[in-house]
């Protein structure tokens, strides 16, 4: 299969490049709750599970999500697109913070704590798994001892303050989701599919959290619209 997948565009429309197997997701479940319509430019991941070049043709960094204005402006991260989808197209304020403190926290806390957090912990485990023999031995002490003196300590208090941070509430937003519960779905699915937390046992509110999120019929149509959403094949 190619790399960037056959498509056909409308002219006028937004435009959301998104990328196999990604924090892209979340764009799609974002605009399909919005009922937003937008064209969607779908990317395969290479042998390597990288991004194909052809991604460069849109935004010079070649990453995904990259959300194409009507008016032709490419806006790039996670947060910058949730932000300006939110703002642009939830006209009724449906999904608008209800404590714009904590939203502002929660949004933070995503992207600049949890976020590099799920990275380290995946960049030990792809050099546990594809350093070659026999080196492999060595990588994967040093995952463990990672693991024994860093990550999991930090994954445990992370968890425990997302998990108070929800308290009775069905949404991080609260009442309804919001801009936080999009920020959550890539590094909290990157936990739960790669078993890093046992979310299910330690966690319930989270878990609960995540089923909700998979539960609804726009995350199900966005998994159907989009082209693979499996966080364990690097």
């Amino acid at each position: 299969m190619a790399a960037k997948e056959a498509e056909v565009r409308k002219a006028g429309l937004p435009s959301l490049h998104h990328l196999s197997d990604s924090q892209s997701q979340g764009m799609i479940w974002l605009l399909e709750e919005l009922n937003v319509d937008y064209n969607l430019v779908l990317y395969k991941r290479n042998e390597k599970h990288r991004a194909p070049p052809e991604l460069l043709d849109v935004q010079q960094l070649g990453k995904s999500p990259v959300f194409v204005t009507a008016a032709g402006r490419a806006i790039i991260e996670r947060s910058a697109i949730v932000a300006y989808i939110i703002k642009t197209y939830d006209t009724a304020g449906a999904h608008a913070p209800e404590d714009w403190i904590k939203d502002e926290i929660l949004n933070s806390f995503a992207g600049a704590s949890l976020g590099p957090l799920t990275s380290i912990e995946l960049l030990f485990d792809l050099a546990a798994k594809h350093t070659p023999w026999p080196l492999v031995y060595i990588a994967r002490l040093f995952r463990k001892g990672i693991q024994k003196n860093f990550t999991t300590a930090e994954f445990k208090k992370s968890m425990t303050f997302l998990e108070d941070e929800l308290g009775d509430n069905e949404w991080f937003n609260g009442k309804g989701f919001g801009r936080a519960d999009i920020m959550f779905t890539f590094p909290i699915d990157y936990i739960y599919m790669r078993k890093w937390m046992d979310l299910e046992k330690d966690y319930p509110r989270i878990a609960a959290w995540r089923r909700r999120v998979w539960e609804r019929p726009a995350w199900k149509r966005g998994l159907e619209k989009g082209n693979g959403y499996d966080l364990t094949l690097f």
